[in-house]
């Protein structure tokens, strides 16, 4: 039969255990976290792009009387 007492791995009282064991915990909730981010990052641009493109052609139809304006 195995203690707790007998495997620092199971031994709640073990602190630098439990410190390994937040410290692993932090990072798995960071790395979800970063995940989370840039999927709401992606999809905003993703529903920013239309209208980015939409402004850039309107952009873009000005362009030639700017051009015949200043002779470029």
């Amino acid at each position: 039969m195995i203690l707790a007492g007998d495997d620092p791995a199971l031994d709640m009282t073990n602190t630098e255990n439990d410190t390994e064991m937040l410290k692993e915990a932090e990072e798995t909730h960071l790395h979800s976290m970063a995940k989370a981010h840039d999927l709401l990052e992606m999809w905003q641009i993703s529903h920013n792009l239309p209208a980015t493109q939409k402004e850039s052609g309107a952009q873009n139809k000005q362009m030639p009387a700017v051009r015949y304006i200043f002779g470029h």
